[in-house]
């Protein structure tokens, strides 16, 4: 700050008179002075401009901005920046600080900078200068990967190291790290990433890193696993050190470990097993073998002997002696016999052991190891084929058949060789009458062969001829090898006579027809048969079987079908028969019979009702609801088909008779012509007589009376609230009567609820309310009617529904969706009322099932050149559960084989376990490391699925599977095997072979040639075998059968193992996998479970009842669906013996029935044989094997014999005095049947009037009073019937009349006979005064003549009830008294009385309940007042069509169907977009029909109608607001976010001034929601970047030049836009109303900075925004053929002047270079006429200059300029004045001093004095 300072001073003073021109001096110097300005320094803006704060990071880029300087001057006049140090630079100007020179942390921490802020100075002042000292940090980055140091490191470690054991590494194996904090954190871990990185090393060492400082680690190394050196002897543990920040660094390094080896190995075989073939007594010293042992370990090998174990037979020996690592295998002198016990149990297989043993100094026994040497001995040809006899007796019936074998012929060869030297040939050699007659099963044998003898030619097997000799058949069955025969056996066949024919229908199947009123004995039609055979066997008896044949019969001999009862279309319309002819040798065929009946006329309609009744008000014109009266006809379609014509006979109309009612001739509808008065009808009640017609031939009619009275209303039903609407929608066809092409059923209000599987007994499911409208709710009682399964149940009183006890809700076994039937029923009366709901129950899924594999495919062939991550199989697994997920993933155990088959061990150096992973989501197995077939040719993943959204038993919701996946070899020089089928790419060998094979046979033969020079392969080897029952030749490649072939024993049809076949050199080898599939023989018989089976049976069985199920197995096995097609295990069963005829077998089954129309008969025969035999169904049936067993049925009596009385009825007389127990007549039956069968009970079957009277002895049938007979006499006979039974249940009768006679006057009780007790009385409500109800009967015992057997009937009157009827006191008819209405009492309480008139009377009182049956005399109506405003409804707009919007419910008062209501739409519907659905329980559903749009309807005003269900009624398109059936519905529609914000404009493009004020509006983004009820519009700016001419000041990212104000969209300049000059500014506006996010819509806006000198300018007046942007597009369009666009900048903006017409620019469209006004010129005028046309076309006046014309200016402006140049002289004159003023006052001083002396003067005066200025200092603190 400047100071100025005035000092005094004494001076002489020369009085002298005023001078004007120096007063005038004066007073300027002093205007001078006091206009000096103060200028005060200027100061950093705090913290937000004094890099008081600030700190950089390290990565930092050069020329980046990082922080701008921010100064405040106190006199607002412009400040220079600056900044110290060669790390940063400053614009001077804007104090924007830019990075200079790169950082670097780890070498400088911390920046010391001096900031400095200058002003400048203010009326000649100096300028000011503020600077302050800044310590700035410098921010780490993770630029610094970790770094090992004392590399290289080396590992030498015993394979005899404990697990666990730490590894001691020297020197240390030290990382680190020159970052700080999370940068500097290292973890340091085995890795497996790195390219040649060891798998295995990480899973056998640990290793754990260490921390010694926040920068330094040490890592230390554990071992996981046991070391093997003979698996591996070294190891590379690759280490990976990354640090922990979010983008890490990392650094690798190897630490080598060497494994040192320890004897701790067994001995070893070189190429065990070993196996030879021999043959049978080979020559002593023949050499088999070789044998290698050696040491297991590689380093210190010891010696190993050799010598065999388990030569049980001393076949063999080494050679030497004491072979040590390598002896030869020789026979020995012992011959080697085939056919030992030891070489035959073993299958030709002889086996022992030889033995490897370390010897420890040669001398002492370690170690030892044995394998197993297998011997294949083969056959050599010493035995002849012989049969098991040598003669054989048979005997066959001779109606045996072609093709089958010979029964009980048993014949077997057999040769005990094996292989070629078991062969031979057979045939049959003739020796008499049996040339061409049989044949033999084969003509080829091995080993033990079965025989089977078989019939070729039938036709010379006849028992009817002559010539007994030709019954005699002679023949021999010859063996023969070589052509030589070497053995034979002889057939001696004799013939047994049978009966070989059956009767034969002379058609399959008869059809007749029949009239239904046929005569009984009418013929219907001839049916017969016929016998080729003679005598007993050629007779033919018929039966007849089948529902109805009770209906026919048939003649026993002649046959035919004849009426046996009368026939009634109606009950019956067709018969479906069976007639069976038997012969008298038992055997029978059978016909189908088909009877169709003929429909004759026969029944008249019969109406539902006795009469019909229907109360109405007077004036009434149509019934409500319908009055409809039906009747149906039994007739068939020939007669009517039950169609019926319904006529008004009369009516009993006093003025109008025929023109008051209608009746529909086919619905039977009754209508209303005129209205109905009660004065027109004889006693208020009209009564009609309705007739019903039939359409038959003739026509048969019935009739019935209708009576119509008047009704008054009643109790009203419940109605249920509900939560939920169901739906239905059904396309009707269409009504003729109507124009709806649809119906829509508007279910009632139901209810909807939704429970967990695995809900517990009595969980709340949901609660249903319903109200009575005119009762008590909490009176209602709540039931199930249906629905619930049993799952379910209900509290009666408060409606809530929870699950049952016994509940079973598991989706996966019960359905998942329950609808719940639920009543409620009133307390009102007459009758209570029901209301019905349905609740529907959604089962919700509980995730509790496991997840299981699909197992068929769990094997893959895959070549070794597959590539990593190759698809190799999909493996997939299911889940029960809706929401399962499924994660796979490979666990342990993962197994693999080398080519060799040994298990390679988990150490093994080769990485087997990571070769393949599987995708977790989808089963996919990926290859995942390199594959190699000579380190691993099979290997076995396990995988394990698991479901991750399990809910219950999460730890058991898993499954388990292997997958074998075998590795294929790839070279292409490797031998190729030439058998059919193999392939390098699918090396398998499938050759097939049948069961039975002979021990040593070659099954097939296996070759292979080197593909490079063309010899044969001669050096085979298995190595994986899955059978032991075959040996392949290692020179040959015979695969031999080993062990005997037993289809049945195997576990799979195919044998299956894998051989190799190396090329003579050694160096290239194939695999191939060969399955032998082996094929089933039929050679087992069935065997039954039992020889003999025994049963019981009593004589009454009946077909279809089952006595016996047989059940013969088949050892045949089943494995193949070809074995289930050749049928060698699949049995049938037939019977055959005497007795077989009287019961049949089910051929499949073996269940024994009786026989259809046959009886057991216990007297005639009470043991039944017969035979049972079961027979294989193999395709040709000559290999069919069979066995018999016998059948014992012991009969068992039955009581079948029925009691009968000595005569059909009894009389007796009583007098009604006599005593109790007085014997009245005694009655018997007799019973021929023995035991309880024939033992009679006695009983009363019906004792009519006398019940109770009497007794009967149950034993002796004797007859005695029960009870006092007084009063009961009388002339009439009382009649009762007796029962007699015996043991078994049969029953026979007798009547017996007993009378009793009348001694005293009047002893006898009136009873009641109608109505029953508790019998339940009914009239309709709509009957009239005087209608008949009930016809009451009663008895009296007394004489009907005497007083005191004459009745009279009366209601006794101690109830309100009586007095709604009364009853003829003759004739005992009640009648009505009054009107009834069911509405408003449903049921009535009776007290009947009858007496007679004797002296004293007798009486009697029953008491009876007279229900009033509903009439549907109610019309539908909605609950609504005349001015009720419309039913108010709401939804959402954009609803999917179908869903429900509301519900609206009409009242009927009548129940049940008479209450059904229907619905429609009147008006309002025009457009469609509402439907009416009706539910069951006569409710509507507004259901949306089509789109609902807010936008184009926002309320929907509909009239609906109600009416009876099942009517059409007239609609009016006018709501009537007086008709209670019509009510009116507003929907009104919500609005619903469904529309985007809409710019105005697509994009736009603003020119912006140069020199525009900070906070100016340029522009102003306005968007439209058109939803009504949109919220407002959010703007912002979601990104902003600038592109300047010069590429290097663009800039991306701004956000504080230009801002969008949110709510307005007003866009302002909010920064000095002179650094932008010419450039871009491209932003993207953003408008967004939703909570949504993402709803919104964006509009590109350009932002042009531009110098008005750089515009031309259209001169448009009175333009439209409109009108311009058409301007722009078609100079556009002209424009873009020279390659420019054209930025139309509008002069509406207030960044602009006033002007007429926008300003426009042209940029190049490649690179956006803007041209010069005169460039746009020149285009302009290139462009010629086109564009003169545009501009005359929107009337542009003319182009010009885009800047502001100068203007003249106006006097004021004109005085103020010429003052203005006056003042420069003025102060010129002013400077010399003054400077002669100083040179006078300066003369006069001098003039003064010579008169100092002098005294002073009497008056001072003051003098002004010179200024001295002081300044701050530089820097300030």
């Amino acid at each position: 700050m400047a100071e100025i300072i005035f000092q005094r001073r004494k001076v002489a003073t020369i009085l002298s008179p005023p001078d004007p021109l120096i007063i005038l001096l004066l007073m300027s110097l002093l205007q001078l002075c006091v206009s000096q300005v103060i200028n005060r320094a200027p100061h950093f803006a705090p913290q937000t401009g004094d890099m008081s704060q600030f700190s950089i990071s390290e990565d930092t880029l050069v020329g980046t901005p990082v922080y701008h300087l921010k100064g405040i001057d106190p006199e607002n006049g412009p400040l220079r920046y600056s900044i110290s140090g060669p790390y940063f630079a400053v614009d001077t100007l804007t104090g924007v600080v830019t990075l200079a020179k790169s950082l670097d942390r780890e070498e400088q921490r911390f920046l010391e900078v001096i900031i400095s802020i200058t002003d400048e100075g203010v009326a000649n002042t100096e300028p000011n200068t503020v600077s302050l000292r800044r310590v700035i940090p410098v921010k780490d980055v993770n630029d610094n990967p970790p770094v090992f140091h004392n590399r290289p490191y080396l590992i030498n470690i015993s394979e005899a190291t404990p697990v666990g054991s730490e590894i001691e590494v020297k020197p240390n194996i030290i990382v680190t790290d020159r970052d700080e904090g999370v940068n500097a954190r290292i973890r340091i871990s085995c890795t497996t990433k790195e390219k040649g990185s060891d798998n295995e090393a990480c899973v056998t060492f640990n290793v754990v890193t260490e921390e010694i400082t926040s920068n330094e680690y040490q890592v230390r190394i554990f071992l996981n696993h046991e070391l093997y050196f003979e698996s591996r002897s070294s190891y590379v543990i690759s280490l990976e050190a990354t640090d922990q920040s979010d983008k890490p660094l990392r650094a690798v390094a190897s630490v080598a470990v060497t494994v040192g080896d320890v004897q701790d190995q067994p001995p070893t075989f070189v190429n065990a097993p070993y196996s030879a073939i021999v043959p049978e007594n080979i020559p002593p010293n023949t050499s088999i073998m070789e044998i290698i042992a050696k040491d297991g370990d590689t380093d210190n090998v010891r010696p190993v002997l050799l010598t065999l174990e388990g030569d049980t037979e001393h076949y063999f020996k080494l050679i030497p002696e004491k072979p040590i690592g390598r002896a030869t295998l020789v026979a020995t002198g012992i011959p080697i016999d085939r056919e030992s016990d030891v070489v035959v149990q073993n299958g030709g297989v002889y086996s022992f052991l030889v033995k490897a043993t370390e010897l420890i100094n040669n001398e002492v026994p370690s170690d030892y190891t044995v394998t197993t040497v297998t011997i294949i001995v083969t056959d050599v040809d010493d035995h002849v084929p012989e049969f098991n006899n040598d003669v054989f007796d048979i005997s066959i019936p001779e109606n045996i058949e072609n093709g089958s074998p010979i029964p009980g012929l048993s014949i077997y060869v057999e040769d005990y060789d094996i292989g070629q030297n078991s062969k031979y040939n057979l045939r049959l050699k003739n020796e008499f009458n049996s040339e061409g007659v049989f044949s033999i099963s084969t003509n080829n044998g091995e080993g033990r062969t079965p025989i089977t003898i078989k019939v070729k030619d039938s036709s010379k097997l006849d028992y009817d001829v002559d010539d007994e000799q030709k019954r005699i058949f002679i023949f021999d069955i010859i063996a023969s090898v070589d052509g030589e025969d070497v053995s034979s056996a002889r057939v001696n066949i004799k013939l047994l006579d049978m009966n070989d024919n059956a009767p034969v229908f002379n058609e399959p199947s008869y059809k007749f027809n029949v009239l239904e009123n046929a005569t009984i004995g009418t013929k219907i039609g001839d049916v017969h048969a016929t016998d080729r055979d003679y005598g007993i066997f050629g007779e033919i008896e018929y039966t007849l079987t089948g529902f109805g044949s009770n209906m026919f019969k048939t003649d026993k001999n002649m046959g035919g079908l004849y009426v046996a009862h009368n026939l009634d279309y109606e009950k019956q319309k067709s018969y479906s028969l069976t007639i069976f002819a038997k012969d008298g040798g038992g055997k029978g065929s059978t016909a189908s019979i088909f009877v169709d009946v003929i429909d004759v006329n026969d029944n008249a309609p019969i109406f539902e009702a006795s009469d019909y009744s229907r109360t109405i008000r007077d004036g009434a014109t149509s019934f409500e609801p319908q009055f409809v009266i039906r009747a149906n006809d039994a007739d068939g379609p020939l007669q009517g088909n039950g169609r019926i014509k319904y006529t008004l006979e009369s009516d009993n109309s006093i003025t109008r008779k025929g023109n008051v009612f209608n009746i529909d001739e086919n619905t039977g509808e009754i209508t209303i012509i005129d209205k109905v008065e009660t004065m027109d009808t004889p006693r208020g009640q009209y009564e009609l007589v309705v007739r019903a017609t039939d359409y038959g031939i003739p026509p048969m009619y019935n009739e019935t009376r209708v009576y119509i009275r008047v009704g008054v209303p009643g109790n009203q039903r419940p109605t249920f609230k509900g939560n939920y609407h169901h739906y239905k929608y059904n396309v009707n066809p269409r009504n003729p009567d109507s124009n709806d092409d649809f119906t829509f059923d508007l279910n009632p209000m139901n209810y909807k609820a939704s429970i967990r599987e695995d809900a517990k007994p009595g969980q709340n499911v949901t609660m249903v309310v319903a109200n009575d409208p005119d009762g008590l709710d909490d009176l209602l009682r709540y039931y199930i009617v249906s629905g619930s399964k049993d799952n379910f149940v209900i509290n009666e009183k408060t409606g809530l529904i929870t699950v049952s006890n016994d509940a079973n809700l598991d989706r996966e076994v019960n359905t998942d969706k329950y609808e719940i039937i639920v009543s409620a029923v009133d307390s009102g009366t007459p009758i209570p009322e029901t209301a019905t709901t349905t609740v529907f129950v959604t089962i919700q899924d509980v995730n509790d099932k496991p997840p299981k594999f699909n197992t068929t495919e769990s094997t893959t062939y895959l070549s070794e050149k597959t590539n990593i991550n190759d698809l190799v199989t999909k493996i997939s697994a299911f889940d029960s559960d809706i929401n399962a997920k499924l994660k796979y993933s490979l666990i342990e155990p993962v197994k693999a084989f080398s080519k060799s088959g040994v298990q390679l061990k988990p150490n093994s150096p080769y990485d087997y376990k990571t070769l393949f992973k599987i995708n977790e989501d989808t089963g996919e197995i990926f290859v995942n490391g390199t594959l190699d077939y000579g380190q691993a040719s099979i290997v076995i993943l396990t995988i394990k699925v698991i479901d991750e959204n399990a809910e219950l038993n999460k730890e058991n919701q898993f499954d388990v599977a292997e997958h074998t996946i075998y590795i294929q070899p790839y070279a292409d020089k490797n031998p190729q095997f030439t058998n059919p089928g193999w392939t390098s790419s699918n090396p398998v060998i499938y050759h097939k072979i049948k069961e039975e094979q002979p021990i040593g046979s070659t099954v097939l033969v296996l070759t292979a040639e080197d593909p490079i020079s063309g010899h044969v392969i001669s050096n085979y080897k298995v190595i994986n075998s899955h059978t032991g029952l075959l040996q392949v030749d290692p020179l040959s490649g015979q695969v031999v059968l080993t062990n005997h072939l037993d289809y049945e024993d195997l576990s799979s049809p195919n044998l299956t193992l894998t051989v190799k076949a190396t090329s003579n050199d050694g160096s290239k080898h194939s695999m191939a996998k060969i399955i032998i599939g082996v094929t089933n023989i039929n050679d087992n018989p069935p065997t039954f479970e039992k020889e003999l089976y025994k049963v019981s049976v009593l004589e009454s069985t009946k077909y279809p009842e089952q006595i016996l199920t047989i059940k013969a197995n088949d050892a045949d096995a089943i494995k193949t669906d070809e074995d289930k097609i050749n049928g060698f295990s699949d049995i049938r069963y037939n019977l055959r013996g005497d007795n077989s005829d009287l019961f049949i077998i089910d051929n499949v089954t073996g269940v024994i029935q009786v026989a259809p129309n046959k009886t057991l008969d216990r007297e005639r025969q009470s043991v039944l044989r017969m035979e049972v035999e079961a027979i294989d169904t193999p395709k040709s049936e000559a290999n069919r094997l069979k066995t018999s067993a016998a059948i014992l049925v012991d009969v068992l009596d039955v009581d079948d014999n029925t009691p009968s009385f000595e005569k059909p009825a009894y009389i007796a007389v009583v007098p009604e005095n006599v005593p109790i127990g007085i014997s009245v007549i005694n009655i018997t039956a007799t019973d021929p049947d023995e035991g309880i069968g024939g033992e009679i009970k006695y009983d009363f079957l019906d004792e009519g009037e006398a019940n109770g009277l009497f007794a009967i002895d149950p034993v002796t049938g004797e007859v005695k009073t029960r009870r006092d007979l007084t009063g009961r006499g009388r002339t009439d006979p009382y009649r009762l019937l007796v029962g007699a039974t015996d043991g078994g249940g049969h029953s026979g009768d007798a009547s017996l009349t007993l009378y009793i006679g009348d001694v005293s006057a009047n002893d006898g009780v009136p009873r009641f006979i109608r109505p029953a007790d508790g019998e339940v009385l009914s009239v309709s409500e709509n009957a009239t005064i005087g209608s008949s109800v009930f016809q009451v009967v009663a008895t009296d015992p007394d004489d009907p003549t005497q007083p005191s057997g004459q009745l009279y009937y009366l209601i006794e009157q101690n109830n309100p009830d009586a007095k709604t009827f009364t009853i003829d006191p003759h004739s005992g008819l009640i009648t009505t008294r009054q009107s009834l209405d069911r509405e408003r009492k449903a049921s009535y309480t009776l007290v009947l009385l009858v007496s007679d008139r004797g002296q004293p009377p007798q009486q009697s009182r029953r008491i009876v309940n007279v229900m009033i049956i509903d009439v549907d005399d109610h019309k539908p109506h909605f609950a609504r007042n005349s001015d009720d405003p419309p039913i108010l409804m709401t939804t959402k707009e954009e609803i999917p069509v179908g869903t429900v919007i509301g519900t609206l419910e009409a009242i009927d008062e009548d129940i049940g169907e008479n209450a059904a209501v229907d619905y429609a739409i009147t008006a309002g519907n025009e457009l469609g977009l509402i439907k009416l659905e009706r539910t069951n329980d006569s409710k509507a559903i507004l259901v949306a029909a089509a789109r609902l749009d807010r936008e184009a309807v926002n309320k929907i005003l509909l009239t609906v109608k109600c009416f009876k269900y099942g009517t059409t009624p007239k609609l009016n398109k006018m709501y009537n607001r007086l008709d209670p059936s019509e009510t009116q519905v507003l929907i009104k529609l919500i609005d619903i976010d469904d529309h985007l914000p809409e710019f105005e404009n697509a994009n736009m493009t603003i020119g912006v001034r140069l020199n525009v004020p900070i906070d100016t509006s340029i522009a102003t983004v306005k968007a439209i929601d058109k939803d009504p009820d949109a919220i407002t519009i959010n703007y912002k700016i979601v990104n902003m970047s600038f592109e300047s001419p010069i590429k290097s000041k663009s800039l991306s990212n701004i956000t504080d030049v230009i801002v969008l104000n949110n709510v307005t969209g007003e866009l302002k300049v909010m920064k000095n836009l002179i650094h932008y000059a010419d450039g871009i500014f491209r932003l993207t506006a953003r408008a967004n109303n939703s909570e949504d996010l993402e709803r919104y819509s964006d509009v590109l806006i350009e932002v042009v900075v531009v110098r008005e000198r750089d515009l031309l300018r259209l001169v448009l007046p009175g333009s439209t925004r409109s009108r311009v942007n058409d301007l722009r597009n078609r100079m556009q369009t002209a424009l873009s053929s020279r390659g420019l666009r054209m930025q139309l900048h509008d002069s509406v903006n207030s960044a602009y002047l006033t002007n007429p017409g926008p300003c426009f620019q042209f940029r190049k469209m490649e690179n956006g270079e803007a041209l010069t006004p005169k460039a746009m010129k020149a285009s302009i005028r290139s462009l010629g006429i086109e564009f003169q046309q545009i501009l005359e076309d929107f009337n542009v006046h003319n182009i010009t200059s885009c800047g502001t014309t100068r203007q003249k200016h106006s006097p004021a402006q004109q005085a103020l300029l010429a003052l203005a140049g006056v003042l420069p002289l003025a102060a010129l004159i002013s400077a010399l004045v003054l400077c002669c003023m100083h040179s006078n006052a300066k003369r006069r001083a001098r003039s003064a001093l010579l008169l100092a002396r002098e005294p002073p003067p009497t008056s001072p005066s003051n003098i002004s004095v010179p200024t001295r200025l002081y300044a701050e200092p530089l820097y300030t603190t």
